[in-house]
């Protein structure tokens, strides 16, 4: 059931720290709340603050909203990712997102490392001496299952989060700060997903590519385009253990999971990982790190692809579990998300 919004003061001075931005505060990140709200206002008393449970609270907040400068969400990717699909709803189609931002209050933080955000008191610092126009970088969107996002995929990488919640929810006591960092992420996928992939096997998966020109890319990571491969071709045929695309570099806890998300605009980096768990244990630092080329390892540049399992897999969209699928259909958006860029803020 939805919980009501809090609402904080609005802009009262036109020269305030933080005028013209506006700031959603998720009431469910892991440092968010209440307490966070009322930090930001008390740094940017300029600024437009809501605290929020439900996305019904901030699609309502966005369509009030007066034009802003920026609009920006306190906690993790999820949250960076529910702010964007309420503003593609509230957002006319030919008329561009405005710019977006994160403040780190989540676990993996992925989205926000990559845009180099420091800790929550810097950022409050660095948004209340600007008053221009904040520095922005583009990333593209990825359609799937309904939803805007900056990754997905299925397999391993969402039997993990998926077991890292779990075990997070089963946590009591001092270790369930540890079990928050990127410790509890390794325990998760070696003592729980490990040994059900062990068990299972790697379902076996075909990729289509539903889009025109798809790239590959040589031992050097520079994309070439691949011939043959229209719209119907298939891209891939053989076992899976992960299959992922990317239009962000970073997974979180600065796991480069798609070095080439950025390599070509309009394109999303397609990803399949076909050797067994003590493969990727073997691997684990050159997994971690990005490394190209590296055995096992499928890499494409598309914009649309049919992934069709053998049996029905988990899907992850941002994080966050979206169920069973056997049939998944990932399409580049024409949306871009103009993010706020933290490192040149710095400057």
């Amino acid at each position: 059931m939805a919980v009501s919004a809090s609402r904080w003061p609005a802009p009262y001075a036109q020269d305030a720290p933080g005028s013209g931005l506006a700031l959603l505060v998720n009431a469910n990140a892991k440092r968010g709340g209440r307490r966070v709200a009322a930090q930001i206002t008390r740094a940017l008393p300029g600024a437009s603050v809501r605290l929020t449970k439900s996305t019904e609270e901030i699609e309502a907040w966005l369509r009030v909203l007066p034009p802003s400068r920026g609009v920006l969400g306190a906690g993790g990717d999820g949250t960076a990712v529910a702010l964007l699909n309420a503003l593609d709803r509230v957002t006319a189609l030919n008329a561009p997102l405005p710019t977006t931002g994160i403040l780190p209050l989540g676990t993996g933080n992925g989205w926000a490392n990559a845009l180099g955000a420091p800790k929550l008191h810097r950022c409050l610092a660095l948004l209340g001496r600007s008053t221009a126009a904040l520095p922005t970088r583009s990333f593209g969107l990825v359609e799937v299952d309904g939803s805007l996002a900056h990754f997905a995929g299925s397999g391993w990488d969402a039997m993990i989060l998926e077991d890292y919640k779990r075990q997070l929810q089963a946590t009591r006591g001092p270790g369930r700060r540890l079990s928050r960092s990127i410790y509890g992420y390794v325990v998760a996928a070696l003592l729980r997903t490990t040994p059900k992939v062990a068990l299972l096997g790697n379902p076996h998966l075909l990729i289509e590519n539903l889009g025109d020109d798809v790239y590959v890319l040589n031992e050097e990571g520079t994309p070439y385009r691949l011939r043959h491969a229209g719209y119907g071709s298939v891209l891939y045929d053989g076992p899976a253990g992960a299959a992922s695309v990317g239009t962000c570099p970073e997974y979180g806890y600065r796991f480069k999971a798609f070095p080439f998300a950025e390599r070509m605009p309009g394109f999303m980096s397609v990803r399949v990982y076909a050797r067994s768990p003590l493969g990727a244990v073997a691997s684990m630092g050159r997994l971690w790190r990005g490394a190209h080329p590296l055995v096992g390892m499928h890499d494409w540049l598309a914009v649309a692809v049919r992934m069709t399992f053998s049996r029905p897999v988990p899907l992850q969209v941002a994080g966050d579990a979206h169920g069973l699928r056997q049939t998944i259909e990932y399409r580049c958006s024409r949306r871009i998300a103009r993010m706020v860029d933290w490192k040149r803020l710095y400057l």
